[in-house]
């Protein structure tokens, strides 16, 4: 018998992200995704952008008052993006 060589699909696919550094863009779309679903409204609404990089979010805010009340909240927030996501990919949030 030939030894095979035999991988998934998905298995491919997460390491060729990986091998061509594309992860952490695709985080960056199902991160904007879980954002919108896991704050109030009013902060998406202040929300100027945000960006995913190796465990971090950088979230830029349009207020002052918003980014404080959020830092205030930061454990909570990063638990529940965590939780919509399936999988824990977010340790730290950082807001300007």
């Amino acid at each position: 018998m030939r030894p095979t060589n035999e991988n998934s699909l998905g298995d491919v696919i997460k390491d060729m992200l990986r091998k061509y550094e594309l992860e952490n863009g695709l985080w960056n779309a199902k991160i904007r995704d879980a954002w919108d679903k896991c704050v109030a409204k009013p902060i998406v609404q202040r929300t100027v952008s945000l960006r995913f990089m190796e465990g971090t979010l950088t979230v830029n805010l349009n207020s002052s008052v918003v980014r404080n009340e959020l830092e205030l909240l930061k454990t909570d927030i990063i638990t529940s993006l965590n939780s919509e996501l399936n999988q824990e990919v977010i340790s730290e949030i950082k807001f300007f």
